[in-house]
């Protein structure tokens, strides 16, 4: 469930100056190469590094962690599912794997067992759309416009962490991107819009996107196509669908079905986000100070929606 607007609200009246939150995208999962909130199935194909599902794993001629970046640190685990393993032929390998349910492996090795769960998946879960649905209510401080068959990305030249806000039309059929006013280096943070995200339908190469530090947010998406991305992908509602290609970065969704293969390299870095508060719990929300007029206008509502509770309960 997503977080509730009002919830976002409450959370920043109180505040008297802009926030910013360190955004460890991967920290709730050990720096895992990729998260399922629930199910990971795949036919075949490989992630390079760890792979952490709250659910059941189910894959067959499938390599997971053969690149050696455990989750939860050297000597950690390559895999954590908190349902069933079946594995048919493939490897899981360089780490501990714990499995909540049962294992049934055919043609494969056994991995070294873990009889501890690392991750408590219901918060890492809550943790994922909360960092979605904040991150796609900052300011924009860029744009992404098109240009002639590919996309053009202008940032505000000052480096550091550019917002860009655009619909997942724009990036299904392009062909090239142009960069503009960016500094090597720096975070972009792409919150595309739509109910499904598409990449590569035009054969794009994201090898412009290299040397920053990329995440592509999509907020909104129930299912996403996405491959050929150098960059992280956080899509924390959806389901992959893509049956070929590649993602070089981190990957959260809600499901994967799919046989892209997943590279352990171009890791979302920790990174400081303006207008970006993270609270105790670890759940995320838009830190935007109201101006004073906004703030009485919430204080309003809420006075006003607890007196409709009030009314519906004596009624």
């Amino acid at each position: 469930m997503r977080v509730a607007p009002i919830a976002f609200a409450v959370a920043i009246l109180g505040t008297g100056s802009a926030h910013a939150a360190v955004l460890n995208l991967m920290a709730p999962v050990g720096g895992a190469n990729l998260y399922a909130i629930r199910d990971f199935t795949a036919p075949s194909s490989d992630v390079e590094g760890a792979v952490v599902a709250g659910g059941n794993v189910t894959i067959s001629s499938y390599s997971i962690n053969h690149n050696d970046k455990d989750a939860f640190g050297k000597d950690g685990y390559a895999l954590v599912a908190g349902g069933n393993l079946s594995l048919q032929g493939g490897s899981i390998e360089n780490g501990k794997a714990y499995v909540g349910g049962t294992s049934s492996l055919t043609w494969a090795a056994a991995p070294q067992a873990a009889t501890s769960n690392p991750v408590d998946f219901k918060a890492a879960s809550t943790y994922y759309k909360g960092v979605a649905d904040a991150l796609s209510g900052l300011d924009a401080t860029g744009a992404v416009t098109r240009l002639w068959s590919g996309v053009q990305v202008t940032g505000s030249g000052k480096g550091g962490v550019d917002i860009f806000n655009v619909s997942s039309d724009i990036f299904a059929n392009s062909s090239s991107w142009t960069l503009e006013k960016l500094v090597p280096g720096e975070t972009l943070v792409f919150n595309v819009s739509g109910s499904a995200g598409t990449f590569n339908n035009g054969g794009i190469s994201f090898q412009p996107l290299a040397g920053y530090n990329v995440l592509f947010n999509f907020y909104e998406a129930q299912t996403v196509d996405v491959r050929g991305v150098i960059g992280s992908v956080l899509a924390p509602y959806a389901t992959q669908t893509a049956n070929w290609g590649v993602i070089n970065g981190n990957v959260i969704v809600d499901t994967w079905s799919s046989t892209v293969q997943v590279n352990a390299n171009h890791y979302f870095n920790p990174v400081d986000i303006a207008g970006l508060k993270l609270d105790a719990g670890g759940d995320a929300a838009s830190a935007r100070v109201p101006e004073p007029g906004s703030i009485a206008l919430v204080l309003a509502g809420l006075a006003a929606a607890g007196v409709a509770r009030r009314k519906r309960r004596s009624a």
